[in-house]
Protein backbone atom coordinates (compact mmCIF):
# COMPACT_ATOMS: atom_id res chain seq x y z
CA UNK A 1 0.00 0.00 0.00
CA UNK A 2 2.75 2.57 1.19
CA UNK A 3 4.64 1.75 -2.40
CA UNK A 4 1.36 2.19 -4.54
CA UNK A 5 1.55 5.88 -2.94
CA UNK A 6 4.75 6.44 -4.51
CA UNK A 7 4.23 4.95 -7.68
CA UNK A 8 0.80 6.92 -8.53
CA UNK A 9 2.98 10.00 -7.12
CA UNK A 10 6.06 9.24 -9.65
CA UNK A 11 3.17 8.74 -12.39
CA UNK A 12 1.71 11.93 -12.12
CA UNK A 13 5.00 13.53 -11.89
CA UNK A 14 6.37 11.33 -15.45
CA UNK A 15 3.12 13.17 -16.75
CA UNK A 16 3.25 16.51 -16.10
CA UNK A 17 7.00 16.44 -16.77
CA UNK A 18 5.48 15.17 -20.37
CA UNK A 19 3.04 17.61 -20.91
CA UNK A 20 5.58 20.46 -20.05
CA UNK A 21 8.02 19.12 -22.68
CA UNK A 22 5.35 18.52 -25.10
CA UNK A 23 4.20 22.28 -24.83
CA UNK A 24 7.76 23.98 -24.72
CA UNK A 25 8.68 21.95 -28.18
CA UNK A 26 5.69 23.52 -29.83
CA UNK A 27 7.29 25.35 -32.96
CA UNK A 28 6.84 29.32 -33.58
CA UNK A 29 7.25 30.55 -36.87
CA UNK A 30 10.03 32.99 -36.64
CA UNK A 31 9.67 36.79 -38.76
CA UNK A 32 13.27 38.22 -39.35
CA UNK A 33 12.80 41.49 -41.56
CA UNK A 34 15.07 43.25 -43.65
CA UNK A 35 16.98 45.46 -43.15
CA UNK A 36 16.61 44.49 -39.18
CA UNK A 37 14.26 45.86 -38.62
CA UNK A 38 15.43 49.81 -38.64
CA UNK A 39 15.31 51.76 -41.47
CA UNK A 40 15.70 55.99 -42.66
CA UNK A 41 14.60 57.71 -44.94
CA UNK A 42 13.73 61.76 -45.23
CA UNK A 43 10.97 64.08 -44.90
CA UNK A 44 8.48 62.71 -47.78
CA UNK A 45 10.44 59.44 -48.69
CA UNK A 46 8.82 56.31 -48.79
CA UNK A 47 11.17 53.57 -46.99
CA UNK A 48 10.03 49.70 -46.20
CA UNK A 49 11.04 46.51 -45.32
CA UNK A 50 11.77 43.03 -46.55
CA UNK A 51 11.40 39.74 -44.75
CA UNK A 52 11.86 35.95 -44.08
CA UNK A 53 9.57 33.92 -42.68
CA UNK A 54 11.08 30.61 -41.44
CA UNK A 55 8.06 28.24 -40.75
CA UNK A 56 9.24 25.14 -38.56
CA UNK A 57 5.86 23.85 -37.93
CA UNK A 58 3.94 20.73 -39.06
CA UNK A 59 1.59 23.20 -41.19
CA UNK A 60 1.12 25.21 -44.28
CA UNK A 61 0.66 28.80 -42.98
CA UNK A 62 -0.73 31.29 -45.08
CA UNK A 63 0.79 34.90 -44.19
CA UNK A 64 -2.18 37.10 -44.79
CA UNK A 65 -1.54 40.33 -43.04
CA UNK A 66 0.88 43.05 -41.84
CA UNK A 67 0.54 46.03 -39.65
CA UNK A 68 3.60 49.37 -38.18
CA UNK A 69 2.22 48.97 -34.54
CA UNK A 70 3.43 51.07 -31.48
CA UNK A 71 4.92 48.78 -29.03
CA UNK A 72 1.65 48.66 -26.71
CA UNK A 73 -0.68 48.51 -29.64
CA UNK A 74 -2.27 44.82 -31.57
CA UNK A 75 -4.38 45.07 -34.68
CA UNK A 76 -6.83 42.51 -33.05
CA UNK A 77 -7.84 44.68 -30.35
CA UNK A 78 -6.98 48.31 -31.76
CA UNK A 79 -6.29 50.13 -34.85
CA UNK A 80 -2.19 50.79 -34.60
CA UNK A 81 -0.84 54.20 -35.28
CA UNK A 82 2.26 55.74 -36.91
CA UNK A 83 3.63 58.74 -35.48
CA UNK A 84 5.55 60.14 -38.60
CA UNK A 85 3.53 58.98 -41.58
CA UNK A 86 1.89 56.46 -43.04
CA UNK A 87 2.39 52.26 -43.21
CA UNK A 88 0.82 50.22 -45.72
CA UNK A 89 0.71 46.42 -45.87
CA UNK A 90 2.20 44.35 -49.17
CA UNK A 91 1.57 40.88 -47.43
CA UNK A 92 -1.91 41.02 -47.54
CA UNK A 93 -2.30 41.70 -52.01
CA UNK A 94 0.71 39.25 -52.35
CA UNK A 95 -0.92 36.03 -50.60
CA UNK A 96 2.32 34.63 -48.92
CA UNK A 97 2.22 30.75 -48.46
CA UNK A 98 4.91 28.76 -46.74
CA UNK A 99 5.34 25.20 -46.77
CA UNK A 100 6.19 23.35 -43.35
CA UNK A 101 9.98 22.87 -42.44
CA UNK A 102 10.44 25.82 -44.86
CA UNK A 103 11.36 29.51 -45.24
CA UNK A 104 9.59 32.03 -47.14
CA UNK A 105 11.92 35.47 -48.16
CA UNK A 106 11.28 38.68 -49.98
CA UNK A 107 13.14 41.36 -50.89
CA UNK A 108 11.30 45.09 -50.35
CA UNK A 109 10.78 46.42 -53.60
CA UNK A 110 8.21 49.91 -53.66
CA UNK A 111 5.08 49.30 -56.09
CA UNK A 112 1.70 48.56 -56.75
CA UNK A 113 1.64 45.70 -55.47
CA UNK A 114 4.78 46.37 -53.71
CA UNK A 115 7.24 43.41 -52.24
CA UNK A 116 8.50 42.72 -49.01
CA UNK A 117 6.06 43.07 -45.49
CA UNK A 118 5.54 46.53 -46.05
CA UNK A 119 6.25 50.34 -46.81
CA UNK A 120 6.34 53.50 -44.69
CA UNK A 121 5.73 56.96 -46.14
CA UNK A 122 7.22 59.53 -44.11
CA UNK A 123 5.55 62.99 -43.56
CA UNK A 124 6.50 66.03 -45.04
CA UNK A 125 6.40 67.80 -42.39
CA UNK A 126 8.63 65.21 -40.17
CA UNK A 127 11.26 66.62 -38.34
CA UNK A 128 15.19 65.49 -38.70
CA UNK A 129 16.13 62.68 -36.10
CA UNK A 130 12.87 61.59 -34.93
CA UNK A 131 12.16 58.43 -34.84
CA UNK A 132 9.19 56.18 -34.95
CA UNK A 133 9.30 53.08 -32.80
CA UNK A 134 7.45 49.84 -32.99
CA UNK A 135 7.01 46.61 -34.49
CA UNK A 136 5.99 44.70 -37.51
CA UNK A 137 3.31 42.20 -36.46
CA UNK A 138 2.21 39.95 -39.44
CA UNK A 139 -0.64 37.75 -39.26
CA UNK A 140 -1.14 33.94 -40.34
CA UNK A 141 -3.17 31.38 -40.49
CA UNK A 142 -2.31 27.24 -40.09
CA UNK A 143 -3.51 24.31 -42.80
CA UNK A 144 -3.42 20.91 -42.53
CA UNK A 145 -2.53 20.70 -46.21
CA UNK A 146 -2.07 23.13 -48.69
CA UNK A 147 -4.71 25.63 -48.69
CA UNK A 148 -5.10 25.93 -52.55
CA UNK A 149 -5.17 22.30 -53.02
CA UNK A 150 -8.03 21.39 -50.30
CA UNK A 151 -6.11 21.77 -47.22
CA UNK A 152 -8.23 22.52 -44.04
CA UNK A 153 -7.71 25.57 -41.85
CA UNK A 154 -6.65 24.61 -38.70
CA UNK A 155 -6.74 28.03 -36.74
CA UNK A 156 -7.85 31.60 -37.42
CA UNK A 157 -4.92 34.79 -37.12
CA UNK A 158 -2.26 34.16 -35.17
CA UNK A 159 0.64 36.99 -34.88
CA UNK A 160 4.29 36.79 -35.16
CA UNK A 161 6.24 40.26 -35.00
CA UNK A 162 9.63 41.70 -35.13
CA UNK A 163 10.73 44.88 -33.42
CA UNK A 164 10.68 48.17 -36.20
CA UNK A 165 11.67 51.94 -36.56
CA UNK A 166 11.81 54.70 -38.77
CA UNK A 167 14.43 57.31 -38.34
CA UNK A 168 14.24 60.73 -40.15
CA UNK A 169 17.64 61.98 -41.46
CA UNK A 170 18.55 64.78 -43.77
CA UNK A 171 19.23 63.22 -47.94
CA UNK A 172 22.65 63.58 -48.95
CA UNK A 173 21.66 66.61 -50.76
CA UNK A 174 20.88 68.49 -47.34
CA UNK A 175 24.32 67.35 -45.65
CA UNK A 176 26.34 68.55 -49.31
CA UNK A 177 23.81 72.06 -49.34
CA UNK A 178 24.94 72.21 -45.10
CA UNK A 179 28.44 71.55 -46.04
CA UNK A 180 28.77 74.48 -48.46
CA UNK A 181 26.77 76.73 -46.33
CA UNK A 182 29.14 75.98 -43.39
CA UNK A 183 32.22 76.98 -46.04
CA UNK A 184 30.77 80.47 -47.14
CA UNK A 185 30.12 81.43 -43.33
CA UNK A 186 33.74 80.27 -42.59
CA UNK A 187 34.99 81.88 -45.70
CA UNK A 188 33.30 85.23 -45.22
CA UNK A 189 34.76 85.09 -41.56
CA UNK A 190 38.01 84.57 -42.55
CA UNK A 191 37.85 87.73 -44.97
CA UNK A 192 36.53 90.26 -42.84
CA UNK A 193 39.10 89.09 -39.97
CA UNK A 194 41.32 89.29 -42.76
CA UNK A 195 40.65 93.10 -43.49
CA UNK A 196 41.24 94.26 -40.23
Amino acid sequence: MKYMKYIRRLAQMVLMLAALGSWSAYAIPILTLTPSGNVKGGPGQTVGWGFSFMNDTTFFLLVDGSFFCQPAQDPQFTTCTQTLGVYTDYIASNSTLVSPNSTASQSFMQGNPGMGVGQYTISSSAMFGAIDSGKIIVTYQEFNGNPFMGGTQASGDIEVSALASVQVVPEPATFGLLGASLAGLGLLRFHRRKRR
